[in-house]
């Protein structure tokens, strides 16, 4: 008996369906894991930005002329590093890159980079290019003006705001300033700049990045963020990953989870980083709030 038009077509929809996941299993197998290949290069690619004191910014090496990335970012991206040495017993190195706000997500996307610890904040929509690990910090939006001006929110109606471009920042500004005028900036060094010279009415960032930018500039005493006892909206930061790539979230998140374990006590290995650039003697003074040392413990108890 011949068979059917009908069987023959699910008999060739099946083989169809067979041959597809036989390719997705030679493609998966084929492709090469950003752990496996440090493994095999022995080289970390990291980014993290050169504008955003004191998480990543330049600083002279002394007696060189060179510059070198410092701050707090950079810190748990070699906290990354000396685990990957661990693990595969060797030396690992870190090949770091300056990534911007407009170009750190493509970066990971194309997995140009392998990592970028920086100050980005996860959203719904960055997610459908990259994944993220579990918040290694959190602050909140706010906007930096000069004591002359009137000091609410609602002298901002037409003032010129200045936004890193790619950032979260627009979109906060638009829900609780709508009547400011926002004038996007290519990176918040430049956006500083034009503040300072007047071309600015604002500046609009986490809180934290601009105390920091304002630490020791003259204009320090003659600045103040708004809201003035709280912020905007609260943010936070995380590790962008390269999507599908289980093992190697895996492994960035037990890094930063050890180093917060203890972090809801003040110690352990994030605290003294953390003390290391926002404590007394770090480049900016900024307790860490109680409020955040929890919230960051608890986005590790899941992985306990």
């Amino acid at each position: 008996m011949k068979p059917t038009v009908a069987v023959l077509h699910r008999c060739l929809r099946g083989l169809t369906v067979a041959a597809l996941l036989t390719l997705a299993a030679q493609d998966t197998a084929w492709a090469e894991t950003v752990l496996e290949r440090i493994g095999k290069t022995g080289v970390l690619n990291a980014g993290t930005r050169a504008d955003a004191m004191p998480f990543g910014y330049r600083v002279k090496v002394a007696g060189k002329g060179d510059e070198r990335l410092v701050g707090f970012s950079v810190d748990l991206i070699d906290e990354i590093r000396k685990k990957l040495s661990q693990k595969f017993g060797r030396e690992i190195a870190t090949r770091l890159h300056v990534t911007t706000a407009s170009d750190r997500i493509e970066l990971v996307a194309s997995q140009a980079i392998d990592i970028e610890c920086g100050i980005t904040t996860p959203t719904w929509k960055r997610q459908q290019a990259v994944d993220f690990s579990i918040p290694f910090f959190g602050n909140g939006t706010r906007i930096m003006v000069r004591r002359t001006a009137t000091m609410d929110l609602s002298s901002l109606r037409g003032k010129r705001i200045g936004v890193a471009a790619g950032t979260t920042t627009e979109e906060i500004l638009r829900q609780h300033v709508p009547d400011a005028l926002t004038v996007e900036v290519p990176d918040m060094a430049s956006g500083f700049e034009m503040f300072a010279r007047g071309e600015l009415d604002g500046l609009a960032n986490i809180g934290i990045v601009l105390r920091a930018m304002v630490e020791n500039s003259p204009l320090k005493s003659k600045v103040t963020l708004l809201p003035r006892t709280e912020e905007l909206s609260y943010e936070t930061m995380a590790c962008s990953l390269p999507q599908d790539d289980s093992a190697w979230r895996a492994f960035v998140n037990e890094v930063l989870a050890d180093l917060l374990d203890g972090v809801d006590q003040y110690r352990g290995g994030y605290f003294e980083i953390y003390d290391k650039w926002f404590g007394p003697r770090g480049v900016v003074y900024f307790p860490l709030h109680y409020t955040v040392a929890q919230r960051l413990s608890a986005s590790i108890i899941w992985l306990k």
